[in-house]
């Protein structure tokens, strides 16, 4: 039996590729968010949605409301790498295949990793503030070369940041749920990570939020660290324990973080964390790059094209 294939998107995305939606699904109908609600009869008829970045973050909440209200959804694309979590989960329940955009944002991501390492050891904040003051003061700063650097997850983002990290001269080590054998720099499991981290000048956690990784960065592990150790979060809030995290920073156990993800978000204005000379925090926006929305685009167009020609199979 023939599927008709309903899309729902943005009308910013419909703007921007109109001609490649004609070129790669000529029969696909169209429902577009825009700012008026979408009548029922349209989410009725919805089979497909993609949610791409122009959603992020003012009207991410509008489309997945849209989505959850389309009975006959059965592919929902999402431009994020990550799809855990309880709003997923209940599109999974249903049925629906959700798909992500693994790889995408994970150069401008890697960047950020080493933006925080940049402004950590060069202290950007201290130098900003006399730049603000107009004073001219002699410090010295502490080269990235030769210092070792483990990461937590070899997944895209995982991988670009190894990839850099050579690049800087440091000395990678990757932790992940199985060693493969084939890494770019010494790997070792998830069992051996406390000791890991003892011995690392650089911790970076790259790796998605599962039932296994929740918490990873416990309190215990945090303080297995050295104290002149830099921490830095890409990934979600949720892997490490954010209140002991802050503890070491703000007690000196640890010598910095570059933070890009809390638990719960957006981060309370009240959060100690925010003062903390030691940290240098961004929204949740590290792969915000002006590159990585035409790859979530491209990505959607490859999985559109395999799913147009069968449903069934999974568009990843």
């Amino acid at each position: 039996m023939t599927r008709d294939h309903v899309l729902l998107c943005t009308d910013t995305f419909v703007d921007q590729h109109r001609a490649r939606l004609r070129s790669v699904a000529p029969s696909v109908e169209l429902v577009e968010l825009t700012d008026d609600p979408i009548p029922p009869a349209q989410l009725d008829r919805v089979t497909m949605a993609f949610m791409s970045k122009d959603t992020w973050p003012r009207r991410a909440q509008a489309f997945l409301t849209a989505s959850k209200s389309a009975p006959k959804l059965h592919w929902l694309h999402v431009m994020a790498a990550g799809v855990e979590g309880p709003t997923f989960d209940a599109f999974r329940a249903r049925g629906v295949l959700v798909t992500r955009t693994p790889g995408a944002s994970a150069s401008a991501i890697a960047e950020t990793v080493f933006m925080y390492l940049h402004s950590l050891t060069r202290g950007v904040r201290g130098l900003n503030a006399m730049y603000r003051d107009r004073i001219w003061e002699w410090n010295e700063w502490r080269q990235l070369e030769g210092r070792s650097i483990t990461v937590l997850g070899y997944g895209p983002i995982g991988k670009r940041i190894v990839h850099l990290a050579m690049a800087y001269d440091m000395i990678p080590t990757i932790v992940r749920r199985s060693v493969a054998g084939d890494e770019a720099c010494t790997a070792v499991g998830v069992e051996a990570l406390a000791e890991t981290v003892a011995h690392a000048d650089v911790v970076v956690v790259a790796l998605p939020l599962t039932a296994e990784t929740a918490g990873l960065m416990s309190a215990d592990i945090i303080g297995a660290m050295k104290s002149d150790a830099i921490i830095v979060n890409v990934a979600r809030g949720g892997i490490v324990d954010q209140s002991a995290l802050t503890a070491a920073l703000r007690a000196g156990r640890l010598a910095g973080a570059g933070l890009d993800v809390f638990d719960p978000e957006p981060l309370d204005p009240s959060d100690p964390v925010w003062d903390l000379p030691n940290v240098i925090l961004t929204p949740h926006n590290s792969g915000s790059s002006n590159l990585s929305p035409q790859k979530v685009v491209d990505v959607f167009f490859e999985h559109l094209a395999r799913y147009l020609d069968d449903p069934l199979r999974p568009a990843e």
